[in-house]
C-alpha cells in the first residue's frame, strides 16, 4: 500500500489531468475550469468541511486543549500574516509589484493551514490525541482569523479608507459576531432536534440544512459576521451539547452521514484545485 495522504494525490491526479490537451479541451472542462464562481465554491465546500470536522471532533480535549488552540489561532496566526507580509514587501523586494495590503492578503491566504493529511499521518503513527486534536482546533479557528483579516486588507486594498477604530470595529464584528450567531443557530438546532424521534433521515437532514443556512446567513450583506466561526461555533456546540437532542437510533447515521459529506468535499476541492492549476499552467 502506497503510506502518501490521498489529498496530495489527488491534488497530482488532478494536475496530470489538467495538463492533457484532450482532457482541456472537453466541454464541461472548460465550464469547470473558468465559469465556477469562487463564492459558490465557498458556499459549497466550506459548511461540509468546517462543520464535519468540528463536529466530529471530542469536546474534552478540545476544550483541555483550548487555550493552546486560541493562542495559535489568533495572535500566532497575525503574527504569520504580517511577518510574510514584511519579508514580501522588504525582503524580496516585492515594492513595486504589490503593496503592502497586497502582501498582507498573500500573508493570509498562506497562513491558514489545512490538517488534513497531517492529521491523518498522526493516526497512522499513532500519535497523541491531544497533538492531534491542537493541530485539528487550532486549523477551525485559523480559517475564520484568516478570513476575518482577508476580508478587511481586501476593503483597503480596494480603496476604503480604514482608520484604526474602524478596522478594530470591523474586526469585531466579524469574530464576534460570527460565533454568536453560530450559538444562536445551535440553540434553533438543538430544540428542533430535541422534538423528532428515531427518524435518521430528518436528523440528517436538519443538520446538514442548519450548516449550510447559518454560513448563508453570517455571509449575507445585511448581517456580514465570519461565517466560517459560525460554522465552527455551531459545530462545537452539536460535539458538546447537541448530540444529546439527537435520537440514540439515529446518532450512529448522523455521524457517518457527516464523515461522508466531509470526505466527498475533501475529494472534490484537492482534485479541482490540482485541476485548475493544471489547466492555467
Amino acid at each position: 500500500m502506497i503510506k502518501i495522504p490521498y489529498t496530495p494525490l489527488l491534488t497530482i491526479a488532478g494536475l496530470i489531468l489538467g495538463i492533457i490537451p484532450d482532457f482541456q479541451q472537453l466541454p464541461v472542462m472548460e465550464q469547470v475550469v473558468t465559469k465556477l464562481n469562487p463564492q459558490f465554491m465557498l458556499i459549497f465546500f466550506l459548511p461540509a468541511l468546517i462543520f464535519e470536522s468540528a463536529f466530529s471532533s471530542d469536546w474534552h480535549t478540545f476544550r483541555m486543549q483550548l487555550s493552546k488552540i486560541l493562542i495559535l489561532a489568533f495572535p500566532m496566526l497575525m503574527a504569520a500574516t504580517i511577518l510574510t507580509a514584511l519579508v514580501m514587501y522588504y525582503i524580496l523586494n516585492y515594492q513595486g509589484v504589490m503593496t503592502f495590503t497586497e502582501c498582507v492578503l498573500f500573508g493570509a491566504i498562506i497562513s491558514a493551514t489545512d490538517p488534513v493529511a497531517v492529521v491523518a499521518l498522526l493516526k497512522e503513527l499513532g500519535a497523541s490525541k491531544k497533538l492531534a486534536t491542537l493541530i485539528e482546533g487550532e486549523s477551525l479557528l485559523n480559517d475564520g482569523t484568516a478570513m476575518v483579516i482577508f476580508m478587511i486588507a481586501t476593503k483597503m486594498a480596494e480603496g476604503e479608507e480604514m482608520s484604526v477604530g474602524k478596522g478594530l470595529v470591523l474586526f469585531a464584528r466579524l469574530s464576534l459576531g460570527g460565533p454568536i450567531l453560530g450559538l444562536a443557530f445551535a440553540l434553533i438546532l438543538t430544540f428542533w432536534l430535541g422534538r423528532i424521534h428515531n427518524s435518521p433521515v430528518l436528523e440528517c437532514n436538519l443538520t446538514i440544512c442548519f450548516a449550510y443556512v447559518t454560513y448563508y446567513v453570517a455571509e449575507m450583506p445585511g448581517v456580514h459576521v465570519s461565517g466560517i466561526l459560525a460554522i465552527v461555533c455551531l459545530g462545537l456546540y452539536m460535539t458538546k451539547k447537541g448530540k444529546l437532542s439527537i435520537s440514540s437510533e439515529s446518532e450512529i447515521a448522523v455521524h457517518h452521514v457527516w464523515q461522508t459529506i466531509g470526505f466527498c468535499a475533501e475529494t472534490l476541492i484537492f482534485f479541482l484545485s490540482g485541476v485548475m492549476i493544471g489547466y492555467h499552467n
